[in-house]
């Protein structure tokens, strides 16, 4: 994020700091058997893939559902595509194509959902599917790891940074490159095992304790540099 600023705004690096943000506590490894009334009250399957945002451009989700034909033209047990979150902007097209496609009845839209059924949804899909084509930062991925979910996500500058190793990642613009991911994570356990467990890790790496302690070191920072700007 500080390289893209320094990009865009040169002249503003030496006093941009990037300080990450940490999914919350309450998002943490359930057992499947606790997320069975989540999971049957918001309609989503034993066996699904999950994405999570705001429904918007960027977030492509046009792309995954693209991916998700494919997997459907070439897996005879699919698993369901659950997508949780609000409407955002310029949604119409694409959720009328949703309707009139044969994904219809494949697709579960749950809308907006509280955090404990988020949480158990993270921790119970088979896969988190993050196809972003911008992000600043990209908290989501974050969360599903922190619930043990594996993470397939774009391979974009922020989610390289944040996820850094943890995640499967694949181009945001090619459908086949994420649906060939998808289904060799589905017909790997130990993969899907070794992913759990490195996003399990790498999200404990971001807390708010640690933004605080940067946060504070900025302040630091430049308390001193005023200070010695005045004795100077």
């Amino acid at each position: 994020m500080r390289d893209e600023i320094g990009t865009q705004m040169p002249f503003a690096l030496h006093k941009t700091f990037v300080v990450p943000e940490a999914p919350r506590e309450i998002f943490r490894p359930l057992a499947f058997e606790q997320t069975a009334e989540a999971r049957k009250r918001l309609g989503v399957r034993d066996d699904f893939l999950l994405f999570v945002s705001t429904i918007e451009p960027r977030k492509n989700l046009g792309m995954l559902l693209a991916a998700y034909e494919e997997l459907l033209r070439q897996m005879t047990s699919c698993p369901q595509l659950v997508v949780t979150g609000r409407r955002g902007w310029l949604t119409e097209k694409l959720l009328s194509r949703l309707q009139a496609s044969n994904l219809k009845e494949r697709v579960r839209l749950t809308g907006y959902i509280s955090d404990d059924d988020l949480c158990a949804l993270y921790a119970s899909c088979r896969s988190f599917i993050y196809p972003s084509s911008y992000e600043g930062f990209g908290l989501p991925p974050l969360e599903a790891m922190a619930c043990g979910a594996p993470v397939i996500a774009s391979r974009i500058p922020a989610l390289i940074e944040t996820l850094e190793g943890a995640a499967e990642l694949v181009p945001p613009t090619d459908a086949l490159a994420l649906a060939s991911s998808i289904i060799a994570l589905l017909e790997d356990e130990a993969k899907r095992k070794s992913l759990s467990d490195a996003g399990r890790k790498r999200a404990a790496e971001f807390t708010w304790r640690r933004a605080a302690e940067l946060t504070f070191r900025v302040y630091e920072e430049v308390l001193g540099k005023l200070k010695r700007e005045q004795r100077s």
